[in-house]
């Protein structure tokens, strides 16, 4: 099979293109950004089944386009999107175009190729807002950021053109994920420098909000499922139960033989803040899937990375907006 990756420079986007290539599939990989180092890439660039491509689909969509028809994908997978939560109050004009105009200009693109076959679109569990019980996927949209408003905005646009146009998509919702490779700017890469450094990170609003922490080779195999069976139109991928942050933080510490008090601090919560997101993968799980990694097996392999690649230790952890 022949995978098109858009978003490919992200954590989760060289996940998948890893498992994929693992099991024979021939991934393009299309990314704003150059691919980044061996830290963040784990090996994927060695493989002769993967070819990465810097084109910027919002700035030169019809760059990205040529390269789509040489390559003729069966299958094309987003994850390519703005996703700074915080950053999205200041820069909303820049979530709707790269999230939504963007995007829909290439969907309608896509309609005219007789090579497409199928788009995937991950989606984001924030579409629904902070949430008492699991959503289910026919759960009520209520997104609170612009950054959420702006995936909505496109699920909600793939849905009507696979309605009435026929427009073969996959929506896979993942929570929130994490792994090897991830930007050091998440909480996750942040507790653990912080404990080898000896520095603080700062929990907002004393961490009591609630997510759902899945590692990423679970999502993946959310998404192959996906692609290879079809039939899915809108599908969850989570883990049963949400943690609070300032527990994960806990954990983190406990894990590296710290005290939480060792490594964070509370802080004046963030505009805008769920209070939690938590996701009903049942459909999912009757397709035979299931979560594989615990939260603590996922945590100890986030150690293993920060600890194998020493130079994360002096990166700048800090996020800079890009348009």
């Amino acid at each position: 099979m022949k995978v098109a990756v858009l978003g490919a420079g992200s954590c989760f986007a060289v996940n998948l293109s890893k498992h994929l290539t693992e099991r024979g599939d021939e991934v393009l990989g299309i990314s704003r950004s150059p691919m980044r180092g061996p830290a963040f890439t784990l090996g994927l660039e060695q493989s002769p089944l993967f070819r990465y491509e810097q084109v910027h689909l919002t700035l030169r969509q019809s760059k990205a386009l040529v390269l789509l028809d040489e390559f003729a994908p069966d299958i094309i997978v987003n994850f390519a999107a703005l996703c700074e939560v915080g950053q999205s109050w200041n820069h909303a004009i820049d979530y709707y175009e790269t999230n939504l105009m963007a995007m829909v200009r290439l969907t309608d693109e896509l309609q005219n190729r007789s090579w497409f076959k199928k788009f995937v679109q991950i989606g984001s569990s924030e579409v629904y807002g902070s949430v008492d019980t699991p959503a289910k996927e026919d759960a009520s949209i209520r997104p609170s950021s612009p950054y959420a408003v702006s995936k909505a905005a496109f699920d909600m646009h793939l849905t009507a053109i696979r309605t009435t146009q026929g427009f073969p998509v996959s929506i896979v919702l993942p929570s929130n994920g994490y792994c090897e490779g991830q930007t050091l700017n998440r909480i996750i890469p942040r507790a653990i420098i912080a404990a080898k450094t000896g520095t603080k990170l700062k929990l907002q609003g004393g961490g009591v909000a609630e997510k759902s922490y899945l590692h990423a080779d679970d999502i993946s195999k959310a998404i192959m499922l996906v692609m290879d069976r079809g039939g899915f139109e809108r599908i969850h991928v989570g883990p049963q139960h949400p943690v609070t942050i300032k527990s994960l933080v806990g954990t983190i510490a406990h894990l590296m033989g710290k005290n939480l008090d060792d490594i964070a601090e509370d802080a004046p919560e963030r505009t805008g803040q769920d209070m939690r997101y938590w996701l009903d993968s049942s459909a999912l799980m009757a397709c035979g899937w299931h979560q594989e990694i615990s939260l603590v097996d996922g945590l100890r392999r986030m150690i293993w990375w920060v600890e194998n690649y020493p130079e994360l230790m002096t990166m700048d952890a800090s996020y800079k907006h890009r348009p």
